[in-house]
């Protein structure tokens, strides 16, 4: 397998044109100009699926329609009722089997199939396109961001099936762990020169190679400085020294001799001149690109605020939705300095369980007892309670526990890396998933909280900024409590971990964690 990871989509064609495509699953493309060729069938799996999602139908009929296959897409054009007994006979004698082989060993219940698509959770979503496009198998897999959303089994499931893949595959993705485990090339889009920088190997040696880059870049525009330098004062020289060879007085000299000798000095004198002009403007036309260092947040919690007596305990907690048993007999005790890694299938009910320790919903049975000086900050990751039409400076002012100026209020975002005038002043609603991750982390730290329940915190941040927000978390004196499906994030950060299928009554006894 070939496997490309691009840091910062089509089919079969040429394309040089500047103008919006839309594609086949009602994506714009961006104007573009220059030439895109492929060759091969192309598989792809969104980081949205807003634009596929159409109305009321079925999971297995969306996921048909991801199948690069002219057999399977002759079939969904038949005049027969989806889903009906004929319907499933004819996709059977085509594909049926291998769909429900995969979608057992992806963590799929097969009930989903015939949900609405739209009615899915976003791990069940994209498990349901993974799934058809590891039966078709294209040439060239475009993978964005294919961990978001997926639990344990759903990205050991896809690491798995990239190691074994014998096509191309181009994704983009923030987990470390499968960047080092699968790529063997990485490309990186530099947000100063807006041009890719290819590094061979994992994420590891990508850093390693930068590194390597940067001061090596360093080092020769050091020394073309430098030489820019000497050719400039060597110029300075000769242009003084034609001048004043051209004012000399030539007394009593033979006239004519004294200029025709004058004249060859000072055309021997311009040429050098000239060259030395020359060497000057190649050098400055072709000085090499300085790397800049990462832009990297800052940003520091506030100790003072944090007691050291803190305690969370939550004893015998059980929860079921729709009558859908989740968790039963959850018991853990956390103190100052732990960092808790709650984990668990798509569906085990650990968004539940942050809403429980927030109370924001209830549980069916069991408690939960926090110290009472402590101060909660929640980071939800469906970010449903940011008010979406004010500005990160607006939601910020307006929170009575934060009580700041406005100038503290926009030195701590910009220590956060959300600094450009349109990210401080756009609504909400205008700003990344990214961008708003940090703004929702920036909140935390100006309420000056001392639990912290981080909801899928790593998704959709950067690396430099994901690794300071690391450092910082692992010297937080208080409590976290954190979902995470990054292996790299949990192997680093926790403490504890837990994961809620032990606490499922399908899984036999519970254990308590200590």
């Amino acid at each position: 397998m070939n496997s490309a990871y691009l840091n910062n989509d089509d089919h079969d064609q040429k394309d040089d044109d500047n103008h919006n495509r839309t594609s086949q699953f009602g994506m714009i493309d961006f104007e573009y100009t220059g030439m895109v060729e492929i060759e091969g069938k192309i598989g792809f799996l969104p980081q949205h699926f807003e634009e596929i999602t159409k109305g009321d139908e079925s999971t297995i009929i969306t996921m048909l329609k991801f199948f690069p296959d002219a057999d399977i897409q002759q079939f969904l054009e038949q005049p027969l009722q989806p889903l009906s007994e004929e319907w499933y006979n004819e996709l059977n004698s085509i594909i049926g089997d291998e769909i429900y082989q995969q979608t057992k060993l992806i963590g799929l219940n097969n009930d989903l199939l015939e949900q609405p698509f739209e009615s899915l959770s976003g791990g069940e979503k994209t498990k349901s396109i993974l799934c058809a496009l590891s039966i078709v198998k294209p040439d060239i897999l475009l993978l964005d961001e294919p961990t978001n959303h997926l639990d344990v089994q759903g990205i050991e499931w896809l690491e798995h099936f990239l190691k074994d893949y014998d096509g191309a595959v181009v994704m983009v993705t923030h987990d470390r762990t499968l960047i080092n485990s699968v790529s063997n090339r990485i490309s990186e889009l530099s947000p100063h020169t807006k041009k890719f920088v290819h590094f061979r190997g994992g994420y590891e040696n990508y850093l390693a190679q930068e590194e390597k880059k940067r001061q090596r870049a360093m080092q020769e525009r050091e020394l073309q400085d430098k030489e820019l330098k000497n050719l400039k004062q060597k110029s300075i020289q000769m242009a003084s020294s034609m001048k004043a060879r051209k004012l000399r007085d030539p007394k009593n000299r033979d006239k004519l001799s004294y200029n025709n000798q004058e004249e060859r000095v000072h055309k021997g004198t311009s040429k050098a001149f000239n060259q030395i002009t020359r060497k000057q403007e190649h050098l400055l036309e072709n000085r090499t690109d300085l790397i800049q260092e990462r832009n990297k947040i800052s940003f520091e919690f506030d100790e003072s605020s944090i007691a050291s007596s803190l305690s969370i305990e939550l004893s015998d907690l059980s929860k079921s939705f729709a009558q859908k048993p989740l968790f039963q007999n959850l018991s853990f005790t956390l103190v100052s300095g732990d960092r808790l890694i709650i984990q668990g299938p798509n569906g085990s009910g650990k968004t539940t369980l942050m809403n429980i320790i927030m109370g924001l919903t209830e549980s069916d049975e069991g408690s939960v007892n926090i110290s009472k000086h402590a101060k909660i900050g929640y980071l939800d990751q469906e970010q449903e309670n940011m008010p979406l039409d004010k500005t990160a400076i607006e939601l910020l002012m307006e929170d009575s526990s934060i009580q700041a100026t406005k100038q503290k209020v926009i030195t701590e975002l910009c220590n956060l890396g959300v600094y450009t005038w349109h990210d401080l002043n756009s609504p909400l609603k205008s700003l990344s998933i990214g961008c708003r991750r940090k703004v929702q982390l920036c909140k935390i730290i100006m309420q000056k909280c001392s639990i912290l329940v981080l909801d899928e915190l790593t998704n959709h941040i950067d690396f430099p900024s994901l690794e300071v927000i690391e450092e910082a978390l692992m010297n937080f004196p208080g409590i976290i409590i954190a979902t995470s499906h990054d292996r790299y994030f949990t192997e680093k950060i926790a403490t504890d971990i837990i994961n809620l299928e032990d606490y499922s009554p399908l899984q036999g006894e519970d254990s308590t964690l200590e």
